[in-house]
């Protein structure tokens, strides 16, 4: 955390004191819902309480405009299985309404959805030759509906139109990358964390010395670097942040999972573009310039939310079917000297279309749906938005979510109607 001497406080929203009536002692003053204060030049935004009313704020339609994937067992076994989808790591609409997805493990492919639900384009497959994805990562729609893909490690770039036809393939210059990020002391991270709209991207680096701590039951965190290489491979970094939580284990092979780990997040997003980084164990993000600047740390007051002894017996159980045949017998006695812990208080971020960061409150893990709340530009909490599906994307109209049938794994993508207007029918200012 930066620690600057304040040079002056502004009151945006602060709630007005009724006048005291005779022989009462005045009034208690009240906590201002949001304070922004200047500090060395870096501006400071605490937020106690939203902005806009949550009958004033945005509302998403409760019924999607439409439903991709999913499983219907009432067609029987002869209905044609071409609508599943699983795995799908990003989505994105085009301009004539029609849905991209990204399968990023078994299909290897980009599908291309009508809102009816008819799949009419799925193209790529598993390889390393002209075309063929290894592991794609990372999708983007970009003006012209041209639907790019970016494959691990530094691979290759591909861009199709809509109908799957190959249009060009571009490559990170490795060896420059290298080059740039690379010392006696310092490695990058082997893919890039997330490609950006003007061809830079995101990506980790860490300290190649480093070692965790030795002394079975700790947990720990690895000092991670955030970096945007722009187009020309200069390297513009946003500070040292720490990785996901992990327990140290006497034995290297046994597994070191913490359920609900605390991890820092970056993303990017914005017009001009702004680079929001977390270290997800209090509720603060810094808003980066392109190059590096610290413009603004964005604060929001939050009560704890402890972890439940259920949700995290089944988050390990879940776990541990998944990786059978590791050692939890001693992950087991191990993590018994843990103490009761919290839940995160950032798990993720996430810019839409217009700016706006979107951040999923901590106390998601008490309910069904995911409530997020809504950051303007400038860093101030507007209100909550409650999403049924997890977003893959948020437009000026649309959210577009996926969620998955945890028994089969069948992901079901669905858009729903997103309205950005107060009570007098015009767009809330930021």
């Amino acid at each position: 955390m930066l620690l600057f001497p304040c040079r002056q406080v502004l009151l945006v929203s602060v709630a007005v004191l009724a006048p005291a009536a005779c022989a009462q002692p005045p009034a208690e003053p009240q906590t201002p819902d949001v304070i922004i204060r200047d500090s060395a030049g870096i501006e400071i935004v605490e937020n106690h309480a939203p902005v806009w009313g949550p009958g004033d704020f945005w509302t998403v339609a409760p019924e999607p405009e439409f439903s991709l994937g999913g499983y219907d067992t009432s067609a029987g076994p002869a209905r044609d299985s071409s609508h599943l989808v699983w795995n799908i790591r990003a989505a994105a609409p085009l301009s004539d309404g029609r849905i991209a997805m990204l399968s990023s493990m078994a299909d290897r492919k980009v599908l291309v959805f009508e809102p009816s639900g008819a799949l009419t384009a799925a193209f790529g497959r598993k390889g390393r030759g002209p075309g063929e994805l290894n592991y794609p990562l990372h999708l983007r729609v970009l003006p012209g509906d041209t639907i790019v893909v970016w494959d691990y490690m530094s691979g290759p770039i591909y861009h199709y139109d809509p109908s799957g036809n190959f249009l060009k393939e571009s490559r990170i210059d490795t060896q420059r990358l290298i080059e740039a990020t690379r010392s006696a002391e310092l490695y990058p991270g082997e893919s890039m964390h997330e490609p950006l709209p003007d061809g830079s991207f995101l990506l980790e680096r860490r300290r190649r010395n480093w070692q965790p701590p030795t002394r079975a039951g700790e947990i720990y965190r690895r000092p991670t670097e955030y970096l945007r290489i722009d187009t020309g491979y200069t390297v513009h970094s946003f500070g040292w942040w720490e990785a996901e939580e992990e327990l140290s284990m006497r034995d290297p092979f046994d597994p070191n999972y913490v359920p609900f780990s605390a991890r820092s997040s970056a993303t990017a997003g914005g017009y001009p573009l702004s680079v929001y980084v977390t270290n997800g164990d209090r509720y603060e993000v810094h808003q980066f310039s392109p190059d590096g600047l610290l413009r603004r740390i964005i604060r929001r007051t939050v009560d704890p939310v402890p972890i439940e002894d259920q949700r995290q017996r089944e988050r390990v159980e879940d776990m541990q079917e998944l990786n059978s045949h590791m050692n939890w017998s001693a992950w087991d006695r191990v993590f018994a000297t843990v103490p009761d812990r919290n839940h995160p208080p950032i798990t993720g971020l996430f810019v839409d279309s217009e700016g706006y960061l979107w951040i999923p409150d901590p106390a998601n893990w008490l309910g069904g749906t995911i409530e997020f709340s809504v950051f303007d530009p400038d860093g101030r909490w507007l209100g909550n938005v409650a999403l049924e599906y997890r977003p893959y994307w948020i437009g000026e109209g649309l959210v577009v979510g996926g969620r998955s049938d945890r028994d089969i794994g069948v992901l079901t993508i669905a858009g729903f109607r997103l309205d950005r207007r107060g009570l007098l029918g015009e767009k809330q200012p930021g």
